[in-house]
């Protein structure tokens, strides 16, 4: 049986009763809706704020830890170059008290291998009872020094200075002593290290903000601050902005850095050295409060020479390569590399001298305070008076000679043994360049930014 279909239902279609209508609400909502209580969280906080939250909080953490852990690798060599370059090395006319000590040493030596043979000591004791008696003379006492204090007889914070464990004049050395001595042992290879981190932070912060400030009082017509110089066709008096930033932001943090070298000079151990704070706050109340920290002529002289000097050197190097070698870093980078090596190199022998002559004014107490630090290694009884004195005094009453368990005056070498002392740390310097240069070579070769790619800034 056939049923009959529609040829379309469109016709069939009926729209519904009724339909979805939306109109507004017939009650208004209050003028004023309730605050949300504060107990609750509020559901509309924008993740932007949460995030910088968390990095106003974090930020300055993982600096200070990235920094310090930066800090803490090359710290055993910071502390044993310090300690290399402040520690008094005489000659034998120099020292009187130790000729002397080394003369009755051999002399009760060589009593004792006269009395190990019975007939001789026989004979010896005769000749001593047949000798006139005569009082005995008690040893004079021990003259106070400048401040009126008397010298420790026997200082035993003092480092071992015997060359069978320091095996060298360098910082290497320096460092088997301080590992040796019980008194201060490995971990005072880190002493100083949290004033060191904090130092290289305010530093890297203090001086950019510097160089803008310089920037906005002198314009340099619209150079940036990360401008090269040597894409400026004058750029002397950019280099000297840049300088003068240098200068004046370590010269706001020099009290930092008279704070890390006498705490790297103190024994760690002994029960009178201060904490870090108890010694900045006893500097500023004993040597002239702020203004005596700044601007004593023994403090600010060579600060000023350090922090000038060396940043002209190192900003003026690619200029020189550039402009008087004709050299470039895109063209032959390897040539480019060596001749910066060798000028780095070049400049340490201008700027060792003046921070050997710094640290060891900056381990002087000034007046008022005439009481003298306790160090680890043996300072000069007599201060010095200024960077050139302090010069000559190193010049002709040192030498850099390899020590012996028995040297004559003819061992200690020449003028130029003395010329050494200034340079204490110019070879763990020089390696460190070298270094660089090889991981900068290797960071080349495995398809680095640059034959330096970020290593000599580590």
């Amino acid at each position: 049986m056939a049923s009959t279909r529609p040829t379309s239902v469109r016709g069939l279609y009926t729209p519904p009763a009724e339909e979805w209508v939306f109109l507004p609400p017939s009650v208004s909502p209050p003028a004023h809706a309730p605050a949300t209580p504060t107990h609750l969280p509020t559901p509309f906080t924008p993740a932007a704020d949460i995030d910088d939250a968390v990095e106003t909080v974090y930020g300055p953490l993982q600096t200070f830890a990235t920094q310090y852990f930066v800090t803490a690798l090359g710290m055993p060599f910071e502390v044993g170059k310090t300690l290399l370059q402040i520690e008094y090395r005489p000659r034998r006319r120099f020292a009187p008290d130790d000729e002397l000590v080394e003369a009755e040493k051999k002399e009760w030596d060589a009593e004792d291998d006269e009395l190990s043979n019975p007939e001789e000591a026989e004979a010896y004791f005769t000749d001593r009872l047949a000798s006139s008696t005569t009082s005995f003379v008690p040893p004079p006492a021990p003259a106070p020094d400048a401040s009126g204090y008397l010298p420790d007889p026997s200082p035993t914070w003092l480092l071992k200075d015997d060359p069978d464990v320091s095996r060298g004049n360098g910082v290497w050395g320096m460092i088997r002593r301080v590992r040796a001595t019980p008194s201060e042992g490995l971990p005072a290879l880190w002493k100083s290290q949290i004033v060191s981190t904090i130092h290289s932070i305010l530093s890297n912060v203090v001086q950019p903000q510097i160089h803008s400030l310089v920037l906005v009082l002198y314009p340099t017509r619209g150079v940036p601050l990360d401008f090269p110089l040597t894409a400026l066709p004058h750029p002397a008096v950019p280099l000297a902005l840049q300088v003068g930033s240098h200068l004046l932001a370590h010269f706001l943090l020099s009290p930092l850095e008279l704070l890390r070298t006498r705490m790297i000079a103190l024994p760690s151990s002994h029960p009178s050295t201060p904490s870090s704070a108890a010694l900045f706050r006893r500097t500023i109340e004993d040597e002239g409060g702020f203004f005596g920290l700044y601007f004593h002529p023994n403090l600010v002289i060579p600060t000023v020479l350090e922090h000038t000097i060396r940043p002209l050197l190192t900003l003026s190097i690619p200029l020189v390569l550039e402009r008087q070698f004709g050299l470039s870093p895109d063209l032959a980078p390897i040539t480019y590399s060596l001749a910066d090596l060798g000028l780095n190199i070049a400049a340490l022998l201008v700027v060792l001298p003046i921070e050997t002559v710094r640290r060891r004014l900056q381990v002087q107490t000034r007046p008022p305070a005439g009481k003298r630090i306790k160090s680890v290694v043996r300072l000069r009884d007599r201060d010095y008076v200024g960077v050139v004195e302090a010069m000559w005094r190193i010049v002709t009453e040192e030498t850099a000679v390899p020590r012996k368990r028995q040297m004559t005056e003819k061992d200690e070498g020449g003028l130029m043994a003395g010329v050494r002392q200034l340079y204490r740390g110019f070879g763990m310097a020089v390696s460190a360049h070298v270094t660089v240069f090889g991981l900068g070579l290797v960071s080349a070769g495995l398809g680095g930014r640059g034959l330096d790619a970020g290593w000599k800034e580590i």
